[in-house]
């Protein structure tokens, strides 16, 4: 046999090998999903409440499992979309982190978060106000950033960046829009998608991506993913309304990434949806 076609020959058994392992890899990371899927509807089953699920390893290369995905209630899991219109205005020079915000009396509202007991005419810098934002869920703060930005702006960046199920109606606590049949819109496939892009460092930018991250580290709702997890390093962003309970962000677990969100509606108990929450996610984590 000459050089070249012994130089076929083994291009070839060596391209055989690579289609051989190609496929087989994918056959595994096609049944781990099977086995999370089949433990997920499980737990979804075993209840009233609406359950969706987005589940993704990008060490792993696996396709992201996908549970029930549908425009949702939002609550506060919103705000990471405002977050990062902000982060992106501050990444091209029309904000600054270190500008400031006052506080007016007429700027609060009930519900999650610290500054309403701030003293009116308080002089907050952005960065101060978007990290109330999210690891308080601060209302106020989320208010002045909607203020800030704009509800068009906000939607147009949301748009802009492919996440289609995801719409902001309304500011927090606006009851009469609720009651006018407005409200906020996301899905585990959007928030899961925008988390993706964060954990890659292609969201907003470097930098920027790395400040969103450690505002969502910092996060103080700690009654799901970190008590399912204990010891896990998680960035993240909770939601909550009457009737539902959200989680959703990147969990650094066991030397392994997930980016896991969960969203519910029209829970059974609020105590159930969170422990089924909770065995969801550390059927997702150990699967």
């Amino acid at each position: 046999m000459d050089k070249r076609k012994l130089w076929l020959t083994g291009a070839l058994f060596l391209l055989t090998g690579l289609v051989m392992t190609f496929f087989t890899t994918a056959r595994c990371l096609a049944a781990d999903n099977d086995v999370l899927a089949q433990r997920i509807e499980a737990l979804s089953n075993a209840d009233s409440t609406r359950y969706s699920v987005y589940a993704a390893f990008p060490e792993e290369n696996s396709t992201p499992y996908l549970y029930q995905s549908e425009p949702m209630r939002s609550a506060s899991m919103i705000k990471v979309f405002l977050l990062a219109d902000a982060m992106e205005k501050v990444r091209d020079g029309k904000l600054s982190l270190d500008s400031t915000i006052t506080l007016h009396a007429s700027d609060k509202v009930g519900g999650a978060g610290i500054l309403c007991g701030y003293a009116n005419g308080s002089v907050l810098s952005l960065d101060t106000v978007l990290r109330l934002m999210i690891t308080e869920s601060d209302n106020t703060a989320t208010n002045l950033v909607i203020d800030l930005l704009g509800m068009d702006d906000i939607n147009a960046y949301i748009q802009r960046n492919g996440y289609y199920d995801t719409k902001l109606a309304r500011k927090m606590m606006d009851f009469a829009a609720v009651n006018a049949g407005l409200d906020n819109y996301t899905s585990v496939q959007d928030l899961g998608s925008f988390f993706l892009k964060l954990y890659q460092h292609d969201c907003v930018g470097f930098e920027q991506d790395e400040i969103m991250l450690s505002y969502l580290k910092g996060q103080t709702d700690k009654e799901c993913f970190p008590a399912a997890l204990p010891g896990a390093v998680i960035a993240h962003k909770t939601g909550e309304l009457g009737g539902l309970y959200d989680d959703g962000g990147i969990i650094y677990v066991d030397n392994r990434t997930m980016i896991l969100v969960i969203m519910t509606e029209h829970y059974s108990s609020r105590y159930r949806a969170i422990e089924t929450m909770k065995a969801m996610a550390q059927a997702a984590a150990w699967h």
